[in-house]
């Protein structure tokens, strides 16, 4: 396994203690609008151990005391000339500011899964978030409010490996989350996010950690680690799942 990560790691080495992409200063009023979108390799593990090409766009838009970003993310794998996996996750966000420091907000996740435990994973929730910190460098959030979770499950997908119970789900929910970034160098920043999501049929646990550095004004070198626990899965199988992905980032607005 440390074979696998060592090239990876020299990689970022080198890109972190190279010198930031140098601009000149520019008076132009910034754009309301941001966007990315990244390609790279993709690796799972737990219940789960295939490698994967996967891509992903960002957005973002934020004007006086209102924001919206939304995030896609496709993955598609073939084995054998034949399709093995595709999936798709959207998330999207507003929020509205109340004070300096709080915000309300309105989450929605979407999941579909053609050949994992649910075609269909959708949760929306709402809640009210803080900004404990909010400099150049340095940010820091956390969120909480009620929600609604409905997920069917690919019944003909179901094997005995899979990580679902053979049942739809819908039902009141909790979320919670902790997010913070720092950009801890010119060109390099690491940011992290746990999200917990509580109802009566199960509670998971995802923990995000990224590290990027720039390679240019516009491109990037991102490192991301995810893990996902479940409380309640089948017997035999494992509660905790984890995804690393290595890959290049484009910002084009």
């Amino acid at each position: 396994m440390k074979s696998d990560y060592t090239p990876l790691w020299i990689s970022l080495c080198v890109a972190c203690i190279s010198p930031a992409y140098a601009t000149e200063q520019d008076d132009t009023p910034r754009s309301p609008w941001s966007s990315d979108i990244s390609i790279g390799y993709q690796r799972l593990g737990g219940n789960a151990d295939s490698q994967t090409i996967n891509s992903e766009l960002n957005g973002q838009y934020q004007v006086e005391q209102y924001s919206y970003q939304a995030s896609v993310s496709l993955l598609q794998v073939e084995k054998d000339g034949e399709e093995d996996k595709r999936k798709t996750e959207f998330e999207s966000q507003a929020n509205m500011k109340l004070s300096a420091q709080s915000y309300a907000l309105l989450n929605a996740t979407y999941v579909a899964d053609r050949y994992g435990p649910y075609f269909d994973d959708f949760m929306l929730a709402t809640g009210l978030g803080y900004q404990w910190i909010e400099r150049d460098a340095l940010s820091v959030s956390t969120e909480i409010g009620p929600g609604f979770r409905y997920q069917r499950p690919n019944l003909d997908e179901i094997d005995d490996d899979d990580l679902i119970m053979p049942y739809s789900v819908s039902e009141p929910v909790v979320r919670a989350q902790a997010k913070w970034q720092w950009r801890f160098l010119d060109n390099a920043n690491i940011e992290g996010r746990t999200q917990v999501v509580s109802g009566e049929s199960n509670t998971s646990v995802e923990g995000v950690l990224s590290l990027a550095t720039t390679i240019t004004e516009k491109l990037s070198i991102k490192l991301t680690g995810k893990q996902n626990y479940m409380s309640e899965v089948p017997p035999g199988l494992k509660h905790k799942d984890s995804v690393f992905t290595v890959g290049l980032r484009y910002q084009w607005l």
